[in-house]
């Protein structure tokens, strides 16, 4: 029993060797080590010098560092509001057969699909308040008083870009959703129906419940990748104007990379990896109660 055992082992070993390896030097090392360096003065090419936890004291003095973590929180809270609803309606409009709804697939799924540098240039043009196309079409229906310098202004630069983030990953939503519905057994709707449920009524009441281990997938799925999100932000505002769409990411990357102080810019990504595991469990443990409750 005991050579039989080991045998299991070492296969299972061999087998997730290959993926245990990749893990280990893309994830696991890497947060390690940054850890490690958060607890040092270094600049990435002088010795390192332990400074024990003056990073962090300044990480929690630092005001930029909450408004950074404000517009996280801000653009997280966006993306659960716009990408998860939206995707789940359009995913159940297209599960009831409607004609093409493979190429609607298609079209939604397409902005997840493009470069980020792309769609930061696509949208940048998009918002520019010279000869950008919103500007130029708020002008043509009458409504001039409505155009901004979306970007270049403090009290629209983090929405303009929220807006984008919304608009790209709906469609990925609206895949995993319509893979969910998919699964339900077309008796189960069938014999509803025929019970004299309205459409509504199924959705709510036996559509969504059946899905709702999916649904909480996407709800982590969407709160660990808002708050870690930085490319499309460095693309068109890079945190600006005035920090007014700096989120930690970004203010991490830019301690770390342009000011060139790797145990502050560490310091940070350990508070972001802390502060979305926190949430991440949190919002976990809630959700695992409508799981409970749909049981």
């Amino acid at each position: 029993m005991r050579e039989k055992g080991m045998q299991k082992a070492v296969g299972g070993l061999f087998f997730m060797g290959p993926a245990l390896v990749i893990f280990l030097g893309v994830v696991a090392i890497p947060i390690a080590m940054s850890v490690f360096y958060s607890f040092h003065d270094w600049n990435g090419i002088s010795p390192k010098v332990w400074s024990g936890i003056d990073n962090y004291i300044k990480l929690f003095d630092d005001p930029v560092v909450w408004k950074a973590l404000q517009n996280s929180l801000y653009l997280t809270l966006g993306a659960l509001i716009v990408q998860l609803p939206v995707g789940l309606v359009m995913a159940a409009l297209l599960s009831i057969g409607l004609r093409g709804s493979n190429f609607l697939k298609t079209i939604y799924f397409t902005p997840v699909m493009l470069s980020t540098a792309v769609l930061g240039i696509l949208w940048g043009q998009i918002y520019d308040p010279n000869f950008g196309l919103l500007n130029n079409l708020l002008i043509k229906l009458g409504l001039e008083s409505w155009t901004q310098t979306w970007l270049g202004d403090e009290s629209t630069a983090l929405l303009s870009v929220i807006a984008v983030v919304a608009w790209q990953f709906i469609g990925f939503y609206i895949v995993v959703y319509f893979a969910a519905l998919q699964n339900i057994s077309d008796e189960v709707l069938e014999s509803a129906r025929m019970e004299g449920a309205k459409e509504w009524t199924i959705f709510f009441r036996i559509q969504i419940p059946l899905i709702w281990p999916t649904i909480t997938f996407t709800v982590l799925n969407c709160v660990i990748n808002s708050l870690k999100y930085f490319d499309l932000i460095y693309i068109m505002t890079n945190g600006g104007p005035n920090h007014s769409s700096e989120v930690l990411a970004s203010y991490m990357m830019s301690n770390a990379f342009k000011q060139m102080d790797f145990g502050y810019g560490s310091a940070i990504s350990t508070f972001l990896l802390l502060f979305g595991l926190v949430l991440a469990l949190v919002i976990n443990k809630l959700l695992s109660k409508g799981t409970a409750r749909f049981q």
